[in-house]
C-alpha cells in the first residue's frame, strides 16, 4: 500500500502553518530534513538545528532520528522509530511518519493553544485524527508498525468516530459545522505528565 494522500496533506499543511520554510508541496521535499530542524528548533526554542543545517543530509538525518527517539514515550525501547535508509531512499511513509511524530511532540510541548482554525475542517478533522492515534498508541510494543499501517490505510468512517467526520454528516450541515481543539491539557500525575486531547464539533448556527 502507498501513503494514504489525505493524511500526507494534512501533514503538509500543519508543517506550511509553521512558516519555517518557503512552502512543501509534496512529502519528498523534506528529505533533505532542513524543514525537520527548523520544526525541531520551534520545538525547543533553540537554534541548534541551525548548526546541524551545516552539516550533510546524514548527519540531519541522525539528528532528527535521535530526537524522536529521546522524546518518545518510552526513550529506552530497542525499536526504531526511523529507517534510515528509507529515508535515503526516498520512502514517503518514512518521511510522513517523521512528520507525523514531529506535529505530536509540537503538540504535546506547546506552551499555548494553537490556533487550529486556521485550518480547513478536513484538514483539521485529520490532524485530529492523527494526534489521537499517537495519544492512544505511543505506550504500544509496536509504535513503528502502528505508525506505518496508520499512514497507509484509508480512513474509515464510525458511528463513534461523528463528531470528526464531515461524510457523518448531512451535506446540510457541513458547511456549518466545525471542528475545534479544545485544548491539549497537560495533566499532572504521581507516573508523569499525560496529555488530553479534546474535540468538540458545534454547529455555526448555535452560540457557546
Amino acid at each position: 500500500m502507498t501513503l494514504h494522500a489525505t493524511r500526507a496533506a494534512a501533514l503538509l499543511s500543519w508543517v506550511n502553518s509553521l512558516h519555517v520554510a518557503d512552502p512543501v508541496e509534496a512529502v519528498l521535499q523534506l528529505q533533505d530534513c532542513s524543514v525537520f530542524l527548523r520544526i525541531i528548533d520551534c520545538i525547543h526554542g533553540t537554534d541548534e538545528g541551525q548548526q546541524i543545517l551545516q552539516q550533510p543530509v546524514p548527519e540531519r538525518l541522525e539528528f532528527v532520528c535521535s530526537f524522536l527517539q529521546k522524546n518518545r514515550k518510552h526513550p529506552s525501547s530497542p525499536e526504531c522509530l526511523v529507517s534510515v535508509q528509507k529515508v535515503m531512499e526516498g520512502s514517503e511513509l518514512e518521511l510522513a511518519k517523521m512528520t507525523m511524530l514531529l506535529l505530536y511532540h509540537s503538540s504535546m510541548s506547546s506552551k499555548s493553544p494553537r490556533d487550529w482554525e486556521q485550518f480547513e475542517y478536513k484538514i483539521q478533522a485529520e490532524l485530529a485524527v492523527i494526534l489521537k492515534f499517537v495519544l492512544d498508541h505511543e505506550d504500544g510494543l509496536n509504535l513503528n508498525e502502528d505508525l506505518e499501517n496508520f499512514l497507509q490505510k484509508a480512513p474509515v468512517p464510525s458511528p463513534s468516530s461523528s463528531t470528526i467526520s464531515e461524510e457523518l454528516s448531512p451535506p446540510s450541515h457541513q458547511a456549518k459545522r466545525e471542528v475545534r481543539f479544545l485544548e491539549l491539557q497537560k495533566v499532572a500525575s504521581s507516573s508523569g505528565n499525560k496529555y488530553v486531547l479534546g474535540l468538540f464539533s458545534r454547529d455555526g448556527a448555535s452560540t457557546s
